[in-house]
């Protein structure tokens, strides 16, 4: 878990409490000082550069999306702040898009046109002084294509429609209500939102605004996702339009009975959210088919289903496609449902001893008979082409490598032709496998497996509709991501964004290494190294062993890893040697690489991190008496193990949103790995760090934030609670306000000087 992975708003304005103190921050005070005398480089980076704007990480377009047809391929284009007084100061977004016949870049909506848009689509001014001092206008926060002749522009408040040819533009839905999950219909004739935890449709002609589902609550969510099901199974939306628009299939999600927790802010007020604890109860989902035209909703019959993550439709709208995932995360049934009557029946059913990891479901061809269908069991993740009576047809992918997306499905004129794209871990340097991540192809007989992008890194692909063409984004450990526009060969039709962040070119930053090193057991695992500008490997350096670990994390990779490494290549400039690895239970090498932190974690891993120190001690410029640990979520929960499990090998650590007890996370990550609190009490108890607080000898800082909906507060406070009852004094930074990631710039400034005054005080 990283500090700045995910993209969630935070509050940056701390207030008084209602009693009138201040927040309880403890910051200890710390000075600067060098680990030793690094080279001297009028091109040191600083913090404050790391920092400021432009970033240098460079800036990528968002918003990327492919109209219909496959023939045009737009995003959103955010310039600075505006100097017209209409904007309020606020940056101005405008729509670009490349046209893959004739590589042609335009503005297809001008940052103009969105502003007039969107203030027609701002509260009503009710009164004298909302007439002097106007609100600004909803700002852009994505668009959707409408067809290939329109666009839904969103706003967190309201959606409008606007017509490509025309330039006229509609107010759909407007107010002061937040609205989420806005997606059109596949005709362009309706738009599908959610509002007050229910799904609302909007007609694009008319403007006519109607809840097609019950009314929702806090409790009852009706075509939304809980927090369950869009921070753990990565569920974005819980609604799925039908192809042929007829008809919306989604989940009701009852959480009655489902654990609350409460963030309490720093000015008094409290938000409750859907928390369940391992071996509480879990939402309650229904899955249900709704006719846009209405009437009365059809329950679709999954089962006793614990979990329903994944809901597709076949292509000729006939049925729907349905993973059912039991409470253990040890079976995985697909059912195939009649919309009309509700009957579904199993087609095939995934097993496995330790966990199931979930993909992102069936591909189906567009006979709707047959589907590309990924699994682990072999002990890593492989493509099948089955058919709608469970039969296998065809074992598309095989070998010591996985895949990690289906991207696109390609199909010919025959049956038999066609080709599937996806994105894999197969090339890799010699040595370092997984590291790097390739673009490949395959077809629907297993033949032909090739890569379709080559360059060293690690690429991310949006492949048009037509599966003709596909936006590559690009990027290794040395150089910040860049976009381009690629055909299905892999040839290059035109750059998007170069991202050439031309400061970074003038900071002299040590490069990152991959390395791979041999454990006791003889198994081999990916690191990087880190070493400071004009490294002597005859002087005695420090070191910081960087931890992120837990299933599904990859540090270990040839992409550009953002501010985290950034810090990390300033903090080598000051004199430091870094140091990271990716051991068993972390992503990118198969199920069978992952599997070893079952039933408890921190037992193989530490295992691995102790290799790792023996490693590093036998390097003759490393100093055994100054080596330093960092980590964050996941990764701070090493750190305290490192800090706090004999032997201990570390000077000094920082563990940021540190989990500390495990019956404290959420159930569905919990369980999934740890299985039942009870059953496997041993397994949640030897995984907790804070049975050993009475061995800390050095120099700890906690971090954490206040309101972390992930890694609540207590988990810290628990941890400090029992370091007092062993008289044992750590340095701790409580940030008022903000959750797992800190992602204003304030807060990032005061922790990264923090961590970075830490281990120059105390390494």
């Amino acid at each position: 878990m990283h500090i700045f992975r995910a993209v969630t708003k935070m509050r940056t304005k701390v207030t008084r409490s209602k009693a009138g103190l201040a927040p309880f921050v403890t910051l200890t005070v710390l000075w600067p000082l060098c680990a030793q005398n690094p080279a001297t480089d009028t091109h040191q980076i600083t913090l404050e550069r790391i920092l400021a704007q432009p970033s240098l990480s460079g800036e990528l377009l968002q918003q990327v999306h492919w109209n219909p047809s496959g023939m045009r391929v737009a995003w959103l284009q955010t310039s600075p702040k505006s100097a017209d007084p209409r904007s309020h100061g606020s940056p101005v977004a405008e729509i670009e898009v490349i046209d893959v016949s004739n590589a042609q870049r335009s503005v297809l909506v001008s940052g103009d046109k969105i502003r007039a848009a969107l203030e027609a689509a701002a509260p009503p001014r009710h009164t004298e002084d909302d007439r002097r001092h106007p609100a600004p206008p909803p700002q852009l926060t994505g668009f959707a294509w409408a067809g290939d002749r329109a666009l839904l522009l969103i706003t967190p408040t309201s959606l409008v429609w606007l017509e490509l040819d025309s330039g006229r533009t509609r107010v759909l839905v407007s107010g002061a209500d937040a609205i989420t999950d806005a997606s059109p219909s596949p005709d362009g004739r309706f738009a599908g939102f959610i509002r007050d935890h229910a799904l609302w449709l909007t007609s694009a002609s008319t403007g006519e605004t109607r809840r097609l589902t019950p009314a929702g609550s806090n409790e009852l969510c009706e075509g939304e996702p809980d927090w369950p099901y869009r921070n753990d199974l990565g569920l974005d939306r819980a609604y799925w339009w039908s192809p042929d628009s007829s008809k919306i299939a989604y989940l009701e999600t009852d959480d009655r009975a489902t654990g609350k927790y409460r963030l309490r802010f720093a000015d008094g007020h409290e938000s409750a959210m859907v928390y369940p604890l391992p071996g509480s109860a879990l939402p309650v989902v229904r899955l249900y088919v709704q006719a846009v035209s209405g009437g009365q909703r059809r329950a679709i019959d999954s089962g006793n289903a614990v979990y329903l993550p994944r809901v597709s439709w076949t292509p000729d709208s006939s049925h729907l496609a349905v993973e059912r995932l039991d409470r253990s995360q040890k079976v995985l049934d697909l059912l195939l449902a009649d919309p009309a009557s509700g009957r579904s029946r199993a087609i095939l059913t995934d097993k496995n001893p330790y966990w199931i990891n979930l993909d992102d479901g069936p591909h189906f061809l567009r006979d709707s008979s047959r589907f590309v269908w990924s699994t682990e069991r072999s002990g890593y993740r492989h493509l099948y082409l089955y058919d709608t009576t469970g039969r296998e047809l065809a074992q598309l992918t095989s070998g010591e490598w996985e895949v990690t997306a289906v991207d696109a499905v390609y199909e010919g004129s025959g049956d038999a032709s066609g080709l599937v794209y996806f994105t894999a871990a197969r090339q890799s340097p010699a040595g370092l496998p997984g590291i790097e991540r390739q673009v490949n192809q395959v077809a629907l007989d297993g033949s032909g497996l090739k890569a379709v992008t080559g360059q060293p890194g690690t690429h991310e692909a949006v492949f048009s509709p037509s599966a003709q063409f596909f936006v590559d984004t690009f990027s290794t450990a040395a150089a910040p991501p860049r976009r381009a526009l690629l055909r299905a060969d892999g040839s290059e039709v035109a750059a998007i964004n170069e991202n050439p962040a031309p400061a970074l070119a003038g900071y002299k930053l040590p490069a990152v290494e991959f390395l791979t090193v041999t454990m006791h057991m003889g198994s081999k695992v990916n690191a990087i190294m880190i070493r400071p500008p004009d490294f002597d490997p005859s002087r005695k350096y420090p070191v910081i062993v960087y931890v992120a670990g837990g299933p599904g994390e990859q540090v270990v990779r040839d992409m550009w890893g953002g501010d985290t490494f950034l810090w990390l290549r300033m903090m080598a400039q000051k004199g430091y040697v870094i140091y990271a690895q990716d051991g068993h239970g972390t992503a990118g090498r198969g199920h069978v690489f992952d599997e070893p932190v079952h039933l408890r974690f921190s037992s193989q891993e530490m295992s691995d991190q102790r290799d790792a120190v023996f490693y590093l001690l036998s390097l003759p410029y490393v100093d055994a008496s100054r080596v330093g640990i960092y980590g964050w979520g996941y990764g701070g929960f090493l750190a305290l193990h490192g800090m706090l499990d004999l032997p201990i090998a570390y000077k000094a650590g920082i563990a940021g949103a540190p989990i500390t007890d495990w019956r404290l996370y959420d159930a569905v990550f919990a369980e999934r790995y740890l299985e039942d609190p009870v059953r496997n009490q041993d397994g949640y108890l030897n995984s907790m760090p804070i049975e050993n607080a009475k061995n800390l000898r050095g120099p700890l800082l906690i971090v954490q934030g206040t309101t972390d909906e992930r890694v609540h507060i207590e988990n810290s406070l628990e941890l400090l609670n029992e370091l007092l009852e062993t008289a044992k004094y750590p340095s701790v930074m409580f940030v008022p306000d903000r959750g797992n990631v800190f992602e204003d710039h304030e807060a990032r400034l005061a922790l990264y000087r923090a961590m970075t005054e830490f281990f120059v005080r105390n390494l």
